[in-house]
């Protein structure tokens, strides 16, 4: 009966520890602003890669975020951020937007299980 209860206990654990890995899931036209505050509140932090592109002056897309990987000038405005979790997963935000970004998609860059 001990036994069933450490294994049961184990599996717990698991589903816990693979839940707190999934993704973050914004509702479609949520603003990058918006999606940040909440990766924030969520525990994940900023990365700022050393090849990441320049932010240039103006350019409201990414002025103040440092974890601004790449911005396109061209086109619809795509943009992509990357975040880490507190168990060190690799997170890529991807939004669309000439002046006020949306979230495109959610994708994970490293370190999934």
């Amino acid at each position: 009966m001990i036994r069933i209860a450490v294994v049961v206990a184990a599996l717990i654990g698991a589903t816990v520890s693979i839940a707190a890995e999934r993704l973050p899931n914004f509702p479609k036209g949520t603003s990058y602003r918006e999606a940040r505050r909440s990766l924030i509140g969520l525990g994940y932090t900023p990365v700022k890669l050393p090849d990441a592109d320049k932010c240039y002056e103006g350019d409201d897309r990414c002025q103040g975020r440092p974890e601004m990987a790449s911005c396109s000038g061209t086109g619809l405005g795509y943009c992509l951020f990357v975040w880490k979790s507190k168990q060190d997963t690799l997170i890529e935000v991807i939004t669309v937007g000439e002046s006020e970004n949306t979230v495109s998609s959610v994708r994970c860059r490293a370190n999934c299980r």
